[in-house]
């Protein structure tokens, strides 16, 4: 049954402040930053999430904190809270101990004052008078009652008491803070390390993009020094046996019948060879050239055709 009970106070605790805040329209954002403290402690006391929830004297100092926020019985909370807490009884509200503490001490003079005039009373209607005006003082058989005085050490305890709590509340409120502005300071510093990441990405993105246009503009320089370069071209008006190569590379190498026609790349290194010089005509821009004679017809260079290319 215990368990049960105080199941049904925790609960009635964290739905009582949760229910309270969304009354009044405020979100746990706002909450945080009214009372300076981090948005997770606050969701641990709503939902009661022991685990998760600040030490016993911070806590104290957060739910009182939250409570008068809301507009609640502050002092209620935080004794049933602090009963959750630590297990100890519940105390009782301040109210009730000022009221019993001005009340005691009055009724104790008022029991001291209605005991002294019975005592005097007494005395004066049992003691022989010689005279109507005679001063019973002078009569030592007469005791007076002594007049007491209770000493405020209570009152003074208690006051010295709600003086330490607010000197311990307000300390966990200067830690709360501080720990929320240590959590501030790091996510700016995590936010600036990223900035400076993404930087750095971005430089390094648009040196890449400079090198890639700097190799674009090179190929395309070497294309136009390419187009640039005059054209050879080959064709047969007859049959004849042809080789090209460029290095150990093969470009041509065969007999072509009457009619083949090749355009020859404009490359350096170009090695050709003709079988019948006659049957091959050679055209460089369209107009004929002489390459291959019956003298000269095979290892021959065609570099000396090419020499506007680098």
């Amino acid at each position: 049954m215990e368990d049960i009970t105080e199941n049904k106070e925790v609960q009635t605790i964290g739905e009582m402040l949760k229910n309270a805040r969304i009354k009044q329209n405020k979100t746990l954002e706002q909450v945080a930053e009214e009372l300076c403290v981090r948005e997770f402690y606050l969701v641990a006391i709503e939902n009661m999430d022991f685990e998760n929830m600040p030490p016993v004297p911070y806590g104290l100092g957060f739910v009182r904190s939250y409570a008068k926020l809301l507009g609640l019985n502050s002092d209620r909370i935080v004794c049933s809270y602090r009963q959750i807490m630590t297990g100890e009884e519940e105390p009782k509200p301040q109210s009730e101990n000022r009221h019993s503490e001005t009340s005691g001490p009055r009724l104790k003079h008022f029991i001291l004052g209605a005991l002294g005039l019975a005592l005097i009373a007494v005395a004066w209607s049992v003691l022989p008078t010689t005279s109507k005006f005679e001063d019973i003082s002078e009569d030592s058989s007469v005791t007076l009652p002594t007049p007491v005085i209770v000493a405020d050490d209570e009152e003074k305890a208690n006051t010295k008491n709600v003086k330490d709590k607010a000197k311990k509340e307000a300390s966990a409120k200067k830690s709360a803070a501080e720990d929320d502005g240590k959590d501030k300071d790091k996510v700016k510093d995590e936010a600036k390390d990223k900035k400076d990441v993404k930087d750095d990405k971005k430089e390094t993105k648009e040196a890449t993009a400079k090198e890639d246009k700097k190799e674009e503009k090179k190929e395309d320089e070497k294309k136009a020094e390419k187009a640039a370069l005059p054209k050879m071209r080959i064709a047969l008006i007859g049959p004849s046996w042809l080789e090209l190569r460029q290095g150990n590379k093969v470009l041509l190498n065969g007999v072509y019948n009457k009619g083949y026609k090749y355009d020859i790349p404009s490359e350096k290194g170009l090695i050709i060879s003709v079988g019948r010089p006659r049957n091959v005509q050679f055209f460089l821009d369209d107009k004929p050239v002489q390459v291959a004679t019956n003298i000269k017809r095979k290892n021959l260079s065609l570099d000396s055709y090419f020499k506007t290319q680098d």
